[in-house]
């Protein structure tokens, strides 16, 4: 099969339990519609998909692993809930965010809802290994935010990549980590697949930079903080400062053209995104030959070519 219809038809089966998750326990109508309104908008699932491949990869059931992967996109999307209220992004993938859509006060509680729920979800499997990982990516996540929002759109390459780590790669690495625990993984093949899981996401995060940069991704967040950014105006200020110490004040007389420089700031972000990639596919040597792994090494080829 195609790794495209296979993450299609993951995709189908992830969003299928979703919706049977969430359509009961609400008397309210508009409570339901209200907790399930940001899975209508769309999304790829990599997270959860990441889960069932996981656990594929270490010989589990997918029926098994079912459940933990619908709680770890109902965690994923509480937090874009959140990151769209502390943006004040009025769009997500064409559509009105939650807080549009409804309002600040509805979205906040819906996010709260959702990540309860992932968590209440989780602890059914009865696996303390389990809610001790999702903890860590839960505070990490949430480290991860705080961190981007004090933090200026100019940051450099190591903070920026820290930030990455935190806010993205650690919910990849419960993603991944979580489906090894649940497919009854030896303690090397978890730790390989958590590893892997962190690695595809920072390389994920940096693939979106270079797609914020291009015009082709379908975030709404026109400023943020941005690894082609941080290494461009890194590379400005550094041409900026020795200008000044040879009192050159022309630009035409020194210096890389502006265009270079971010050409020049986009390589450096695919060379990175690319390094994150076979750092993954290093961790995953651990597995065992078959479908699973195969599919969890074209998962980081996905991240790192994806065009939207």
């Amino acid at each position: 099969m195609e790794f495209a219809q296979l993450l299609e038809e993951k995709r189908r089966i992830v969003n299928k339990r979703i919706d049977e998750i969430l359509s009961s326990g609400f008397e309210q109508n508009e409570a339901s519609e209200l907790v399930r309104y940001t899975f209508k908008t769309g999304g790829k699932r990599l997270r959860p998909i990441m889960v069932l491949l996981a656990s594929q990869a270490v010989g589990g059931d997918e029926k098994s692993a079912l459940n933990a992967a619908a709680a770890v996109e109902f965690v994923h999307a509480a937090s874009l809930i959140f990151d769209d209220l502390i943006d004040k992004d009025r769009l997500r993938r064409d559509m009105p965010t939650l807080n549009v859509a409804f309002n600040d006060d509805r979205a906040i509680s819906s996010g709260l809802f959702l990540a309860s729920k992932g968590v209440q979800v989780l602890s059914e499997y009865k696996n303390p290994k389990i809610m001790k990982m999702m903890g860590w990516a839960l505070v990490e996540l949430s480290k991860g935010e705080i961190l981007d929002v004090i933090s200026d759109i100019a940051i450099d390459v190591e903070h920026y990549l820290n930030i990455a780590d935190l806010k993205t790669g650690s919910l990849f690495a419960a993603s991944a980590g979580v489906g090894g625990l649940v497919g009854g993984g030896s303690r090397e093949e978890i730790n390989g697949l958590y590893n892997y899981g962190r690695a595809v996401g920072v390389a994920f995060q940096i693939r979106d930079d270079i797609l914020d940069i291009t015009g082709r991704s379908n975030s709404s967040r026109a400023e943020r903080a941005n690894l082609v950014l941080a290494h461009y105006l890194g590379e400005t200020a550094r041409q900026d400062r020795v200008k000044e110490m040879l009192n050159q004040n022309e630009r035409k007389n020194s210096g890389e053209p502006v265009e270079a420089l971010r050409q020049k700031a986009a390589d450096f972000a695919r060379r990175a995104s690319s390094e994150h990639v076979q750092r993954a596919k290093t961790e995953v040597t651990v597995l065992r030959d078959g479908e699973g792994k195969e599919a969890l090494l074209a998962l980081a080829d996905f991240a790192l070519e994806r065009e939207a």
